[in-house]
């Protein structure tokens, strides 16, 4: 994963530490499953909230060039990272699933109305597809979540979200050239088709969290499927298909927290 790897260490990692000590779900120093998904969760939303609003440093960090489909990818996966953060930081203190979803998009939202206004992918000279259709998409599903809608129950539309972000992350990460042809998008290079990747890997995080709280898992449980997901994408990218083009020693914080992590909440 993508982030300041400096800051959010240091803000994290101390209510950390003794969870990474942890394996098979067992509990070590009194700190339990909970604790642990809780700093997780607090983890992935400094590094949402980062790579959201100084996407530029983000890049720059982690030696990736600035381009208009980097810093594009780069905001959107930090705001799928807020997301992520909102669902799990909502139904560990005992929030409903589908309101928690809800109130995730609204990062994405208002990125989305803030990209319209811009012109941004008209700037990229992608389709009028990619200029609305995810707005669009987004803005009725958070208004079912919410219980806005007589003809999309919340329960409805946390199952039809849920499925939404797991086949658009299966596009972008397992054929990202087709899928980006498909909505009217074009990328070149390594360093872009990386951030497609993330993309790809970020809305399959949120996508199989919620897609487990729907199912009724607990909250530990889903988070511990998102982060588990997110870091065999890692590891595909650093050591297997290899199209990372980030330093494999910046991957390695993410890399161990990820597998450490997940493991302590699934098994």
């Amino acid at each position: 994963m993508l982030a300041l790897q400096i800051a959010t260490h240091g803000a994290v990692m101390p209510a950390l530490q003794p969870a990474l000590q942890l394996r098979g779900g067992m509990s070590l120093g009194g700190v339990d499953e909970t604790q642990i998904a809780t700093g997780l969760t607090a983890l992935l939303g400094v590094q949402g909230l980062m790579m959201y609003q100084n996407t530029e440093k983000s890049l720059e960090m982690y030696e990736l060039p600035s381009t208009g489909v980097t810093k594009f990818f780069g905001e959107q996966a930090g705001a799928l990272m807020l997301g992520c953060a909102i669902v799990g930081w909502s139904t560990l203190n005992g929030g409903d699933a589908a309101e928690a979803a809800g109130y995730a998009n609204i990062p994405g939202i208002l990125l989305n109305i803030k990209n319209l206004v811009d012109g941004t992918t008209d700037s990229l000279g992608w389709s009028a597809q990619a200029k609305f259709l995810p707005l669009a998409v987004s803005g009725v599903l958070t208004a079912g979540l919410l219980g806005k809608l007589d003809f999309l129950s919340a329960g409805d539309a946390l199952k039809y979200g849920s499925y939404w972000l797991l086949a658009n992350a299966a596009g972008l990460y397992l054929a990202p050239d087709k899928a980006m042809e498909g909505w009217g998008a074009t990328f070149k290079g390594p360093a872009e088709f990386q951030m497609v990747k993330l993309m790809g890997q970020m809305l399959g995080t949120l996508g199989i969290t919620l897609f487990k709280l729907e199912q009724g898992a607990s909250a530990t449980e889903a988070i511990g499927y998102g982060w588990g997901l997110a870091t065999l994408m890692n590891v595909d990218g650093t050591y297997i298909s290899k199209y990372t083009t980030t330093p494999e020693d910046k991957n390695r914080f993410w890399l161990a927290v990820g597998a450490v992590g997940a493991g302590a909440l699934l098994f």
